[in-house]
């Protein structure tokens, strides 16, 4: 059996392995200067399907809806802003 295929085959996957290590710690680095979003579970999501997103899903705009809601809430209470006309708290 010929050794030189055989090394040829180790040299490559260390090669492999070594990129994808250096790039991975290239990409983190880049996230921790805020460059990119690589791994970070707080990254913004963009409304890209929109309409087909709620036709697929429809209780999606009631999350939003309430999300939107206790943010709102939120702010009123660290603010005391007392709540708007006609609203009590609990209605849906």
């Amino acid at each position: 059996m010929d050794m030189g295929w055989l090394v040829v085959v180790i040299l490559a996957a260390v090669l492999l392995g070594i990129l994808a290590v250096s790039g991975h710690l290239l990409l983190t680095w880049m996230e921790r200067r805020g460059w990119i979003y690589y791994r970070s579970e707080d990254r913004p999501r963009p409304p890209t399907l929109g309409l087909l997103e709620e036709i697929y899903q429809p209780s999606i705009e009631h999350v939003v809806d309430e999300m939107t809601s206790e943010a709102i809430e939120a702010d009123q209470a660290v603010s005391g802003d007392p709540e708007e006309p006609g609203e009590r708290h609990g209605d849906i």
